[in-house]
């Protein structure tokens, strides 16, 4: 049963590629994703039932020498391929710079896989190791991919509608979704340094192709660019590879896990593992790197919500968490920590200046990302459970809010936040899902803020890192606080509209929303069954711990002396209450009971929003209600250029650091 589930998080996903793209019928194309959907829950389910029952808490999948010879060849004749496609790319656009950082891989990597130059190649007699922290990722990857890719089926329709598209291009792009989706679950399963790095390149091709997926002249130059700076990461990925190959003897990446525990932080270990930070750093759009993920902004909802939230930039924190144990308590994890912490409050410090909801999303998830790249760098138990519960909550509340803003967009036309004034009387049940969306990112008892609680509390013994996350916590605030005040605000009028969603937009953002609600109530045995048991293997030496009994989660020094806690449970009582108690005090307010607001002229009828007006000159005049943005302080003209040259530096001094060690 277990290959049998291997095989289908890999191939399934290839075979429904496959489908979409040969079969070019609209009710096919539903019915295989529909299918492939329902057959992804239940390989997650599988997994986790898999897992729940091994005595060793993990699956360890070996192969027969033979076999797992021909498998690697294989992987090795599709890389070769893959790197030759991506510097195609470079020449048929002419962008000089993707062309050079494809040679500057596929060099070393020529040299070290086929010729053995630099020594020989250790594969790991493991090919594959599914853990909790993969368990968590397949979940992400195998749950949330499909939900908006179903979201897709609807959108998509009605995007290239609006394109005015004569040919439908969604046989294509529904491949490129499986295929990232494929790649995304074999990436997080492998123990193959190696074989991560051909699946961590797919990924970056899937991620030009979708972000460019419209064809226009801003999709195409933003794809390349997400090309480009992923390919830096992938310069630092295959230099670390031939690093680690030398100074552990294998490319298994529990080693690498493991290395820093078996004394292993020596020689060129510490350049290799800061060379894989820095790859995980561009895939997590971290700053400097961060612009490849706002231009991606312009490419499709489904595309924006994949990879800013379940899939791409989680592969980037997934590999720091993953060789967390290695650098834990050492300069290299200080910095990194720094350098996380720099981002969640650069970009949480940007994000208060803009009013499109997407960019504000995008810096949102570059913030959320340094969180957790943060907690990593901070190497405790607590701050690594922080790291893992953050990612969890980000994905499933990141990716429901993405769709709900592409579901807005297409109601009103606009994504901007100010012209969302009144929107519950045009879209009520998104807006109803949006502001949920919203609120468990930023308010108790929803798990976005407990991890942000529990990550305060590990930084205290770094206190650099301690102000970056305290401000960064208090600039987000700002932000969502802002944007929820828009959805919500009311006109005096009591109509409203209920809008017309195709099934799979409501099907999906219904299924998020429960999703969100579930993480959050459930925390506790959501921690205990998925995260604690990942957080014990990493088995990092330290004197407090998180402990999930009762209605929370508590703090505890190792002699079992509680001196912090979160009673979710209770809080989430009060907020249902809240949830039924509010709807029915405002339903009995009597309309005549509501008067409506002098605007300096007679109140326009048919206006919903309850903002117009009508001049002394019979003119009709809108009155402008908008947020303060503070662009002079906090604009993106004002802050990226600093914001890139700092954490620029950073960077530097960290491969200094590890270079000197």
């Amino acid at each position: 049963m277990d290959w049998y589930l291997l095989l289908a998080a890999i191939l399934l996903p290839a075979l429904s590629a496959a489908l979409c793209f040969i079969l070019k019928n609209q009710k096919v194309r539903i019915a295989v994703v529909s299918i492939s959907t329902l057959l992804l829950f239940a390989v997650a389910g599988g997994f986790i039932a898999l897992i729940m029952n091994s005595p060793e808490g993990k699956l360890v999948f070996q192969m027969d020498e033979h076999v797992l010879e021909i498998v690697g060849w294989l992987i090795k004749g599709f890389d070769f391929l893959l790197l030759c496609y991506i510097g195609y790319f470079g020449i048929k656009h002419k962008k000089a710079i993707v062309l050079a950082l494809t040679v500057l891989q596929f060099i070393p990597w020529v040299l070290f896989e086929i010729f053995g130059v630099f020594g020989k190649v250790h594969e790991p007699a493991q090919a594959f190791v599914i853990d909790h922290l993969s368990l968590i990722m397949i979940m992400l990857i195998s749950i949330i991919g499909p939900i908006v890719t179903f979201f897709g089926l609807g959108y998509m329709k009605e995007h290239e509608h609006h394109l005015h598209l004569k040919v439908s291009r969604q046989p294509r792009f529904f491949m490129i979704l499986f295929i990232f989706l494929g790649a995304m679950n074999a990436l997080v399963m492998t123990d193959n340094l190696s074989w991560m790095y051909f699946f961590w390149e797919v990924t970056t091709l899937c991620s030009f192709l979708l972000i460019s997926h419209d064809g226009t002249e801003i999709a195409v130059k933003n794809g390349l660019r997400a090309l480009w700076l992923n390919s830096v990461g992938g310069v630092a990925f295959i230099i670390a590879i031939l690093m680690v190959n030398t100074s552990l003897g294998t490319l298994s990446i529990q080693a690498i896990s493991n290395s820093g525990m078996q004394g292993a932080f020596a020689g060129m270990m510490p350049v290799a593992l800061g060379l894989l930070c820095i790859a995980g750093f561009t895939k997590s759009a971290q700053f400097p790197f961060q612009s490849w993920l706002l231009g991606a902004m312009v490419a499709p909802t489904p595309v924006s919500a994949l990879l800013h939230s379940s899939t791409m930039v989680k592969a980037g924190v997934y590999l720091i968490i993953r060789i967390a144990p290695a650098f834990a308590g050492t300069r290299l994890g200080q910095l990194v920590a720094v350098a996380g912490g720099f981002t969640f409050v650069a970009a949480s410090a940007i994000a208060i200046s803009q009013s499109n909801a997407k960019k504000v999303l995008a810096y949102s998830t570059i913030a959320n990302l340094g969180l957790i790249i943060c907690c990593a760098g901070i190497g405790t138990r607590i701050s690594l459970a922080a790291a893992v519960l953050l990612m969890i909550f980000h994905a499933v509340s990141k990716g429901l809010l993405f769709l709900c803003v592409g579901t807005i967009e297409m109601g009103i036309g606009s994504r901007d936040i100010e012209d969302m004034q009144g929107l519950f009387k045009k879209m009520p049940f998104t807006t109803v899902i949006t502001v949920i969306g919203q609120v468990s990112m930023l308010l108790p008892p929803f798990g976005v803020l407990i991890t942000k609680w529990m990550a305060i509390e590990t930084a205290i013994h770094l206190p650099l890192v301690l102000v970056f996350i305290i401000l960064g916590s208090a600039f987000t605030i700002v932000f969502w606080s802002k944007w929820i005040g828009i959805i919500l605000t009311m006109s005096y009028k009591p109509k409203y509209y209920m809008e017309k969603l195709s099934f799979s937009i409501k099907a999906a953002l219904s299924v998020l929303i429960a999703l969100v609600m579930a993480a959050s109530i459930g925390i506790v045995p959501l921690y205990n069954q998925f995260v604690k048991p990942q957080i014990t293997a990493f088995n990092i030496a330290d004197k407090e711990m998180l402990s999930g009994t009762g209605m929370g989660l508590w703090l505890e020094k190792v002699n079992q002396v509680v001196y912090g806690g979160f009673s979710s449970i209770i809080f989430f009582g009060v907020i249902l209450l809240l949830i039924v108690a509010i709807p029915i005090i405002i339903n009995r307010i009597k309309p005549a009971r509501l008067k409506p607001p002098y605007l300096c002229g007679s109140n326009v009828d048919d206006d919903l929003r309850g903002l117009e007006f009508v001049s002394p000159a019979d003119k009709v005049e809108k009155v402008v209600v908008r947020n303060y943005y503070m662009a002079s302080v906090f604009g993106e003209n004002k802050l990226t250029f600093w914001s890139n040259l700092s954490a620029g530096a950073i960077i530097i001094i960290m491969l200094g650091v590890v270079i000197g060690l």
